[in-house]
C-alpha cells in the first residue's frame, strides 16, 4: 500500500531542511543528508533506515495557500504523479514502521501536516512538542500551537516558518548559521545550551527561498537573562514587551544590518535613547536596519521600539517631529510603527492617512500582524478631541457683552479676501517691479509678475470701496453701529481701517491659525477679540448684525456666504440684507446663481435673499433699505 501513497507534505520538509546544506560546520552526516533531501531521486535512507538522525522533529508555520512556493521550489511532479506511479525512490524502506494512521485501501492519505509525516515516516514517534503551523488542523482535532500552547504570528512576506528544538550541541550546529556576525553567537549559545531553559529556534523563508533565523522567546520569561549577545539595556526592554506579549523571537545577526526581534509577527528594532543620544538619530539607525533586512528578504514593514530613558525627549510632540525628520530625511521607510516606552507607560504612533505619524491612543500596544497600511476604518471617532467648552462658551457670549456695554447696538459685519492689497501699496509693488524689469519684459516669469501687479493694483479698488464702506457705517452709525471684520488684513484692514478713521467703533473677529494671521492696525482698543474656533468666530461675526456685506473673495468668504444664506433658507437665522459688492457680472461668473434656480437646486424666491452693489453708498443704502420700520410707541 505504501507504494501508491503521495506525501503532499514532504515539500514542507524539504525547504526546511534544505537551509542547513549551508552551515559549514555542520557533522559529515548531516552534510551528506540535507543536500539530498533538494533531490527526488536522491531521497534515500539513512543507516537503519530511519530518519532519526536528527535529534528532534521539526515544527513547521506555513504561510496561506496564496503564499506557497513557486512549482520550482516545490516537488510538483509528486503532487501530479497518479496512484500506483510514484517513483521508485520515494518508496520508505521495509525496515521503516509501518504508519500509526490507518488509510483505506486504494485511497491516498491527506496529510495536513509534517507531524503526520512522521507518523508515517516514523511509526507516530514524533516527540508530543512538534506541532506544524500550517493554517490547517491535524487529523486528531488537537489546536494548531507550539509547545507553550502559542500560535506565532507570521511575518509579512514571509512564506514558511519552521520551529526546531534545540537541545545539544548538534542541533545549534544545524540550525542556527556559524556565519559572519553569528559566529560569536553561535559559539556561545552552543556552550550556554545544557545552562538553558528549553530552547527553539526558528527558522523563516521568504518567498524567494532565501532565510533567516530567530531564537524562540516566546513563553519563556526567564529566558532572556540568560541568553549569550544581550546588551542589559536590551534584556531591560526586552522584559517591557514581554509585559504586553510573550510572541516573541529574537533574530541571529547575518551578514550587514539585522533588527532585533519579530514581535507579534512583526520584525522589530529596538534603540535605547540616553541623555546625550538624540532620537531621530537612532530612528534613522533603525529605520535603515528595517529597510536592508526587508529588502535582503522581500518582508513587508517593521516596528521600531524606543525605550527612551530622558523624559524630555519623550513629549508626543517632540517624538512626532522626530519621527516626521526621519521619514523626510530617509529614502523610504521601513517601519509603519514607532513604539515609545517612557515614564513607565507605553505609546503608539501610527501613520495617518496623509502619512504622518501621529500619537495612536485607540492602537493595540504591539499588534500580532503587520498592517499593510492605513486601516480603513480610522478610528476618528476615539482620536477626536472635543474642544474646551469653556472656550466655546466664552467665544459665544463675551464679544456681543462687550460691545453692548461699550454703548454698540448693532453691528455690520465686512467680508472679503484677505489677499487684496490696498491701491497705495498695490501702486508702490507695480512701480517697484517696472523700474526693476521694464514695462515690456520677454522673459515669462517676469511677464507673470508683471501681470499679477498689475492685476493687484485693478483689484484694489475693493479696498477701496471697503475703506469708504466702514467710513458710512461709521458715521452713519453715529457710534451706535460697529464696523466688524474677521479682523485680518486685505478687504477686513479697507473696512476696519475706514471706520477708525471715522472715528467710529471698529471691530476685529481674529482667528488663532499655525501660521499666525496677525490682527491689523485699525479695530478700536479694546475691541479685538482673538477666537480659537472657527465655529464660534463666525457665530460672533453675524450675532446682531443688522446687515452682512460680501466683498470678493476666496473659499473662506464663500463659506461664510453659503452658511448665512443656508441659515436664512432654512429659518434657522433672521432675515437680514445680504450685499453683495461688485459688479454683477463678477459674482455671476463665480457664482451663477440663475443657473442653481434653473437647475431646481434652490427656489427663484431664494435668489431674493440677496442684492448687488457696486459702491460703498449702494452699499450703505441696501443695508439700511432692508431694516424693519420702527416700531409705533
Amino acid at each position: 500500500m505504501l507504494k501508491r501513497l503521495i506525501f503532499p507534505a514532504l515539500s514542507l520538509l524539504i525547504p526546511a531542511f534544505a537551509a542547513a546544506a549551508q552551515v559549514r560546520s555542520a557533522p559529515p552526516g548531516a552534510q551528506s543528508l540535507i543536500p539530498s533531501l533538494g533531490v527526488v531521486a536522491a531521497v534515500q535512507p539513512l543507516s537503519g533506515g530511519s530518519l532519526s538522525a536528527f535529534s528532534a522533529s521539526p515544527t513547521v508555520l506555513a504561510a496561506p495557500a496564496e503564499f506557497a512556493a513557486p512549482a520550482s521550489q516545490v516537488l510538483s511532479p509528486i503532487f501530479a504523479a497518479p496512484a500506483g506511479d510514484v517513483p521508485a525512490a520515494l518508496v520508505p524502506s521495509e525496515s521503516i514502521p509501518q504508519p500509526a494512521l490507518q488509510v483505506p485501501e486504494g485511497t491516498r492519505p491527506v496529510l495536513h501536516s509534517l507531524a503526520e509525516l512522521s507518523r508515517y515516516v516514523r511509526g507516530a514517534q514524533a516527540p508530543e512538542a512538534s506541532r506544524v503551523f500550517d493554517g490547517a488542523a491535524p487529523v486528531s482535532g488537537e489546536p494548531v500551537v507550539d509547545s507553550e500552547g502559542v500560535k506565532p504570528a507570521v511575518p509579512s512576506g514571509v512564506r514558511e516558518v519552521v520551529v526546531v528544538p534545540l537541545r545539544s550541541g548538534k542541533d545549534v550546529d544545524l540550525f542556527i548559521p556559524r556565519l559572519g556576525n553569528a559566529q560569536d553567537f553561535h559559539d556561545a549559545l552552543k556552550r550556554a545550551l545544557p545552562r538553558l531553559p528549553p530552547v527553539d529556534a526558528v527558522l523563516y523563508r521568504g518567498p524567494h527561498g532565501d532565510r533567516f533565523t530567530g531564537l524562540n522567546l516566546s513563553g519563556h520569561s526567564q529566558l532572556v537573562d540568560s541568553v549569550p549577545g544581550l546588551q542589559p539595556h536590551e534584556i531591560d526592554t526586552i522584559k517591557k514587551i514581554q509585559a504586553f506579549t510573550q510572541d516573541l523571537q529574537l533574530l541571529v545577526r547575518e551578514e550587514g544590518q539585522t533588527p532585533d526581534l519579530v514581535i507579534g509577527g512583526v520584525v522589530s528594532e529596538l534603540k535605547s535613547i540616553r541623555a546625550h543620544d538624540e532620537v531621530s538619530e537612532m530612528l534613522g539607525r533603525a529605520n535603515s536596519q528595517l529597510r536592508t533586512h526587508a529588502q535582503r528578504h522581500h518582508l513587508g514593514l517593521g516596528a521600531v521600539v524606543l525605550d527612551i530613558l530622558d523624559a524630555k525627549k519623550a513629549v508626543p510632540e517632540r517624538v512626532e517631529a522626530e519621527i516626521e525628520s526621519v521619514v523626510k530625511a530617509a529614502p523610504g521607510v521601513g517601519f509603519n510603527r514607532v513604539y515609545v516606552f517612557a515614564e513607565g507607560g507605553l505609546k503608539t504612533y501610527s501613520p495617518d492617512r496623509a502619512g504622518v505619524f501621529r500619537l495612536d491612543p485607540s492602537a493595540r500596544a504591539f499588534l500580532t500582524a503587520a498592517l499593510p497600511g492605513p486601516s480603513f476604518v480610522p478610528h476618528s471617532l476615539e482620536r477626536a478631541i472635543l474642544p474646551d467648552m469653556a472656550t466655546v462658551t466664552r467665544e459665544i457670549q463675551e464679544p456681543s457683552r462687550l460691545l453692548r456695554e461699550r454703548g454698540i447696538h448693532a453691528t455690520v459685519t465686512v467680508y472679503g479676501s484677505a489677499r487684496i492689497l490696498s491701491p497705495e501699496q498695490a501702486k508702490a509693488d507695480l512701480d517697484k517691479l517696472t523700474a526693476a524689469i521694464g514695462p515690456r519684459p520677454q522673459n515669462a516669469e517676469d511677464k507673470r509678475r508683471l501681470a499679477e501687479a498689475r492685476k493687484n493694483l485693478k483689484t484694489s479698488k475693493y479696498y477701496r470701496i471697503a475703506r469708504e464702506f466702514g467710513g458710512l457705517v461709521a458715521t452713519e452709525g453715529q457710534g451706535e453701529v460697529a464696523l466688524v471684520s474677521g479682523g485680518g488684513p486685505g478687504i477686513m484692514e479697507g473696512a476696519n481701517r475706514g471706520a477708525f478713521e471715522a472715528g467710529g467703533p471698529s471691530v476685529g473677529y481674529n482667528i488663532k491659525l499655525p501660521n499666525e494671521q496677525g490682527l491689523n492696525p485699525y479695530a478700536t482698543p479694546g475691541l479685538e477679540f482673538e477666537f480659537e474656533h472657527f465655529s464660534t468666530r463666525k457665530m460672533a461675526l453675524r450675532h446682531g448684525a443688522m446687515g452682512l456685506v460680501y466683498f470678493p473673495g476666496g473659499f473662506g468668504t464663500l463659506d461664510e456666504l453659503f452658511e448665512v444664506l443656508t441659515l436664512i433658507q432654512t429659518g434657522k437665522m433672521a432675515r437680514v440684507p445680504l450685499v453683495l459688492v461688485g459688479e454683477k457680472s463678477y459674482w455671476n461668473k463665480v457664482l451663477d446663481f440663475d443657473e442653481f434656480a434653473r437647475m431646481g437646486l434652490i427656489s427663484p424666491g431664494d435668489l431674493s435673499l440677496f442684492t448687488f452693489a457696486e459702491t460703498a453708498e449702494q452699499a450703505w443704502k441696501a443695508v439700511v433699505a432692508g431694516q424693519p420700520s420702527p416700531s409705533r410707541p
